[in-house]
């Protein structure tokens, strides 16, 4: 029993990985962001070429609603479908698949096949919106699975490799941030709008492959191609197993519901947080419009972009100290603390708001380091209660709350028009502060910017702090006894076949 138990700690605290291999792990996530560079201008495209934007939000919510159910089931088709193609293995062919998906997505949504026709923009929204959230879908799944089986029952090099994605996600996303508009200006010096838009995209959308192709050669040596005989030996795994897999595991449920709580509010500040420099600081602070955004907006804009990357350096390492469970509700915690005083105080002082505003993203980045560990987590401690491996449809679930609570937050806007904001005044006021603005109306509005992002932390709290159960020793123990159990399993395998010879003839 001792030698078993000292086995599980050397299995856990295991430092395999190189820094060589969590860089190309991380690839796709930088080359990825840089594809994605002109995404976020799909609005003010659209709006450019003349199309309706009641048509254009509809065709996103179409494609949201469709990935939502395509994402629920991602990890059983990657699970069940096995493909012997472009070098084989369980995760490369899909990756193979969908970076050229993604790629032509990017491409077409960008790409005015006949000006003036709604009908056209209207499909080419869906199908470019299809393609590029249903390739990130597949494309998940597949970094997802690839972290147990490049970092094995290790915990620490399972948290080495999220943790460094995090910091590449931080730092491409402070250069997207601060390139992307100058890059689009740059190259509307040799072709007008909305073409600049067009070539820029389809240039951008190659890194795609780049980075398809170094997370391909990454993964190689863990991802193994299998023969024919082997796929056709494969266990085949049921759909209703999979189903049970997910809904009978109460602590993925647990963690899935906290994680949806806390982006359905983080989304609901981030789609209305524009509003809060237009119209809520000129009226609060009594000056000119134009002066609170973009000047204002910019201070704050460089002030986070700045945080986001110190965070990156320096929460993660104080997360690790807290472990995996009590980081995510301290941190939830936090931001919950945070978002209320931005309420109370935010909207006297755009100088607090911003203050508190870095206090979420520091807290934030105490436990989103971890990704998809939480989930994995979850995969290790099903597994090692049933005996049935569903760790990558279970993986798979790591998406799906800000799936979910992308659709959710985007109903804000109708709360916005039921407290009074109505986008026609904006318009007419041009420059000055709405009529619509009020004392009551900037109370309403702060508390849908952040009001209900702090109850929906602290709700994702209780669950985090006294629902959740799995502690990081638990989850260390799964790890390492299903590790176990699969080397024993494969042993006797090995040793049945070995015995198998044949019977001579009398």
């Amino acid at each position: 029993m001792e030698s078993d138990n000292e086995q599980t700690v050397d299995i856990s605290q295991q430092r395999n990985l190189t820094v060589k291999q969590m860089a190309g792990y991380s690839s796709y996530t930088f080359f990825s962001m840089l594809g994605s560079i002109t995404w976020f201008f799909r609005p003010m495209y659209y709006a450019l070429i003349g199309m309706n934007m009641v048509l254009f939000s509809t065709a996103l919510m179409i494609a949201r609603i469709t990935d939502l159910v395509v994402a629920t089931m991602v990890g059983g088709i990657i699970e069940k479908v096995r493909l012997n193609l472009a070098g084989g293995g369980k995760y490369r062919p899909w990756l193979f698949i969908f970076m050229f998906v993604i790629t032509f997505g990017i491409a077409i949504t960008f790409t005015d096949f006949v000006p003036g026709n709604d009908l056209v923009h209207f499909i080419v929204v869906t199908v470019g919106a299809l393609c590029v959230m249903v390739s990130m879908s597949f494309i998940g799944a597949v970094q997802f699975g690839l972290v147990p089986v490049m970092a094995g029952a290790s915990a620490v090099d399972r948290t080495r490799l999220t943790i460094f994605n995090y910091r590449v996600t931080t730092v491409g996303t402070i250069f997207t941030s601060l390139t992307a508009a100058y890059l689009l200006t740059w190259v509307g010096n040799f072709f007008t709008p909305p073409m600049n838009y067009t070539v820029m995209s389809a240039g951008f959308a190659g890194f795609y492959i780049l980075g398809a192709v170094i997370l391909r050669q990454t993964a190689k040596p863990f991802d193994k191609p299998r023969d024919a005989a082997a796929i056709a030996a494969a266990p085949q795994v049921r759909v209703s197993d999979m189903v049970k897999a997910v809904t009978t595991n109460s602590q993925l449920l647990i963690y899935l519901v906290a994680s949806m709580l806390s982006m359905i509010g983080m989304l609901i500040s981030m789609n209305i947080v524009i509003y809060y420099w237009q119209i809520i600081i000129p009226y609060t602070h009594n000056i000119d419009p134009l002066l609170a955004f973009p000047a204002y907006y910019t201070i704050g804009q460089t002030v986070s972009t700045v945080g986001s990357f110190i965070f990156a350096m320096l929460a993660p390492v104080i997360g690790r100290r807290l472990g995996k469970v009590r980081a995510m509700w301290v941190g939830l915690l936090g931001a919950s603390l945070a978002s209320l005083g931005m309420f109370l105080f935010g909207a006297g002082s755009w100088v607090i708001f911003i203050g508190f505003n870095v206090l979420v993203m520091f807290a934030g980045a105490l436990y989103t380091g971890y990704g998809v560990n939480y989930a994995l987590d979850c995969g290790e401690y099903g597994l090692w209660k049933t005996g049935q491996d569903h760790r990558l449809v279970i993986m798979s679930m790591f998406n799906l709350p800000m799936k979910i609570a992308a659709i959710i937050g985007g109903t804000v806007m109708y709360a916005l028009a039921a407290i009074g904001f109505d986008s026609l005044e904006v318009q007419a006021a041009a420059g000055s502060v709405p009529a619509f603005v009020t004392d009551s109306f900037v109370t309403s509005f702060m508390f849908l910017l952040v009001g209900i992002p702090a109850i929906c932390n602290l709700l994702a709290v209780f669950l985090m702090r006294f629902a959740y159960k799995i502690k990081d020793e638990d989850a260390k123990m799964y790890a390492a006894e299903n590790q176990r159990r699969k080397q024993e399993a494969e042993a006797a395998a090995a040793a049945a076949e070995g015995s198998a010879e044949p019977v001579p003839l009398s």
